[in-house]
Parts: C-alpha cells; structure tokens; sequence
C-alpha cells in the first residue's frame, strides 16, 4: 500500500468521525450549560428535574437509533448512512437556537442521541471495511478520539461565551462535516455485496492509493460471498457460536465502558468535584479532563496496532476500578457528598482521581471497543451487531446518567462509585479470560482464530 492510500484513508476516516466529534461535542454540553442555566444566563429558564431529562434524553435517543441505522447502512450503504448525519445535527443544533424552550432541548438532545447512535452504528463497521489491517486499528481509534475532541471543544469554550454564541459555534461543525462527507467513497465491501465488482474495484483502489488490487479484491469477494450464503438476520447471528462469542466480547467492552462511570463523570463534575482543588478549580478539572482524554487516546492509537487490543484493554478496565475505588473510599470518608472532608489533607485526592480516570479511560476502554465492533463480526450481521453494541453504550449510559443524582442524594457518592468499581473489575475479569488479540490480523484471519477458540471451549467441555 502507499503513502498516498495511508493519507486517503486517514482523510475518509477524519472526515467520517466527524460524526462523532460533534456527538462528543453534545456530550460536553451540559457540563458547559447546566452552570448557565442555575445562573440563569440562558434564554429560558429549566428546573433541575428539567435539566436532568435534558442530559438524559440523548441516551434515550441513543438507545432507538441503532436498529434504523443498522438497515439503512445494509439498505442504502455505509456512505449514504453517513452523509444522513449531517442534516440530522443540523438541526438539533439549530433547535437550540431558534427555539428556546425546554421542549425544544429535549427534541434537540433527543435527535443528537439518535445521531450519535447512528454514528457508532455505521462508522466503526465503514472503517473496519476500508481501512488495510497494519493501520485498522489506529483508524479505528480515530473514531473516539474524535469524541474526545468534541468533548474538549465545548468544555474550553463554553466557559468563555455565552449560552447563544456556545450554540452558534457548535452549529457550524454539522455543516462543515455534511460538505465534506458528500464526498467520500463507498466501502468496497459493500459493494462487493450488491455484486457490483467494477464499482468495489475501483473505491478499493482508491483507498490503496492505486496499484494493483485484484487479489486483495479477489479475497474480499470470496470472504463476501462465503458470509453471505447466510442470510443476514438476527437469528443467524444467535445460531452461531462463533459470532455470540464475538458479540459477547465487544457487548462486555461497551458496557464497561459507560457502565463504568464516564458518563457520569462527564455530565456531573461539577456536582461531583469539591468547590476548589488545591491546583484547579471545577472548570479548570473539567477542561484537564477533555484534554487527557484527547492526549491520551492519541498516545493509545500509536500503540493499539504495537501492544495490541487485549493488553490495553486490560491495563484500561483495571485501572478504572482502582480509581474508582478510590473515588468511593474518599466520598465514604467524607460522609459522601464531598462537602465535609474527613481531613483537609485530602482534598486533592478527587481531583487525582478525576484525572487518573480520564488517563485509564483514554488508554484502552475508550476506544478498543469500537476497534473490536470494525474487525470481530462477518460482514453479514455486521450491521445487527454493530447496532445491539450501540444500544448497550447508550442503555448503561442512560441508565447510570439518571441512577445517579438519585443514589448520589439519597445513600451519598460512594455508592455510585462503587457501583462503578463492581462494573470495571467485573469487566477486568471477562477480558481476561474471553477476549482475543485481533492486532496485525486480516479480517478472514480473526473470524478462523474465533473459530478455533470456540471449538477449543467445546473440546473442553466434551472432556
């Protein structure tokens, strides 16, 4: 492959992750407005109980989006589904400057949640399907670094502007990535899928950067046409074991990964960091925060196709429980709302832990999963897997974003945070015994490896 086909497919995956910077972008929203809102600097006025619909809807939004998008992606192709995107974001950027109600916020929150659904859905499996295995995993990873960005975007400027101009600034990203995504090229495996050989030849070549790619095709049509002899349906994918046990695998990551305490460390840090830190103050550890995610996720893409999936992801998920734990620990000790220390000493430890978090999150969970859901699945239930691992991020995000002020007021912190802690070690413990190393592997070559490994257990279990 040549320069020019590595720059190409950088470039189609910058493009497309888009997508994803502006989800990340409505992620660090609320962190940036809920203050606004309290101090009534917004165009309207929102209760608290408001406010917290409004942070939650996008879960809500997140959760419907992936079975669509699923079908339209086998339906209409991945580009298509991707470019969709654009208008979708548009106009829930738009709602929020035009219509200033608190209605207007749930629509708008509601249709990002179904863009960013869509977005992790169609994306991850269009990467995984152009990108040459010795840079996949490092495209792959792109895609939440992207979201890292998007977040760190709204968390420097929103404390610097006003509620309006954060909206108006926010609005023109959609725009810009609709423009662009117009543009990218078809991936050749779905192509290859509606047999038009000519058309997947030439994308294909493309992302290559030219030269001769007839045996890279011919394998491709031969692992297309073998995937397709079954028909592309949720009951193929729950008849075979092969494929449960890559679901399994990537449905485990993904739940780690917002079950485990992002969401709501992203959405709540200034409820949950004290007043002022002994070196930041709450927006400060905020901004620390995004930056650490972006940084460290950028260090991870230059080592997820050296150290491998696996050993990251491992090394990730056990850190957060540890962090974690730390977290319940110090919340237990100051009587769980982080107002009343048990010993002034102490005072920096959630700020440690608030940075130690974003650091082990960047470093594996953040974005393994999503590097997994691009290369464990045949390409025909692709589509149905990358869609129940989309539901599953936004249901334990949902789940724990509105859990959390409840629990948080009625038992203390500390019971959220160890809750996160059973979830990141029990996460710890599955990689550990059921994930497999995908690292420098074709595509064909990881679905043989979970074929061996599942008749291997069932060898097992015959003796």
């Amino acid at each position: 492959m040549s320069k020019k086909g590595v720059y190409r497919q950088i470039y189609v995956t910058i493009v497309a992750t888009m997508s994803i910077f502006i989800s990340g972008m409505w992620l660090g929203w609320p962190s940036s407005v809920v203050e606004k809102f309290v101090k009534h600097e917004t165009d309207f006025n929102a209760t608290m109980d408001e406010l917290s619909w409004i942070v939650a809807t996008m879960d809500l939004g997140n959760v419907i989006s992936p079975l669509l998008a699923g079908h339209l992606m086998d339906w209409m192709g991945r580009k298509p589904s991707t470019v969709v995107l654009g208008p979708l974001f548009i106009v829930s950027w738009a709602l929020t400057l035009f219509v200033p109600t608190t209605w207007a916020l749930y629509t708008a929150r509601l249709l990002a949640g179904m863009g960013k659904g869509m977005s992790y859905t169609v994306v991850p499996v269009y990467l995984g399907e152009i990108a040459s295995p010795a840079i996949r995993g490092a495209l792959g990873s792109v895609f939440c670094l992207q979201l890292h960005f998007g977040f760190l975007m709204e968390a420097v400027i929103g404390p610097l502007v006003s509620y309006r101009t954060l909206n108006a600034v926010s609005a023109v990203v959609p725009v810009l990535f609709l423009v662009a995504a117009v543009w990218l090229p078809e991936s050749p495996y779905y192509l290859l899928k509606r047999g038009r050989r000519p058309q997947a030849a030439a994308c294909l070549q493309w992302f290559r950067g030219g030269g001769d790619v007839v045996h890279e095709l011919d394998l491709m049509e031969v692992n297309v046409r073998k995937e397709m002899e079954n028909r592309s349906t949720f009951q193929e994918l729950f008849a075979s074991r092969k494929d449960m046990r890559a679901l399994a695998i990537v449905v485990a990551a993904c739940a780690t990964q917002r079950a485990g305490g992002i969401s709501c460390l992203m959405a709540y840090s200034a409820l949950i960091l004290p007043d002022n830190g002994p070196l930041l103050n709450r927006h400060e550890s905020v901004m620390l925060f995004a930056v650490t995610l972006a940084v460290v996720n950028l260090l991870a893409v230059a080592l997820v196709d050296r150290v491998g999936r696996k050993p990251l992801l491992l090394f990730s998920e056990a850190g957060m429980a540890v962090v974690t734990l730390m977290f319940a620990v110090f919340f237990y000790c100051s009587r769980g709302d982080g107002s009343d220390f048990a010993t002034t000493e102490l005072e920096w430890l959630p700020y440690l832990c608030h940075w130690s978090f974003a650091v082990m999150f960047g470093a594996g969970v953040g974005f393994v999963p999503v590097v997994f859901l691009g290369e464990m699945f045949p390409v025909n239930i692709r589509s149905h897997c990358s869609a129940i691992a989309s539901i599953t991020l936004a249901f334990c995000s949902f789940v724990t974003n509105k859990m959390f002020l409840f629990v948080s007021n009625r038992y203390g912190f500390h019971a959220m945070f160890l809750l996160f802690t059973v979830v990141n070690f029990s996460g710890t413990l599955y990689t550990y015994k059921y994930a497999i190393e995908t690292k420098g592997k074709t595509l064909q070559e990881i679905q043989e490896q979970l074929k061996d490994t599942v008749r291997e257990k069932s060898n097992q279990n015959d003796k």
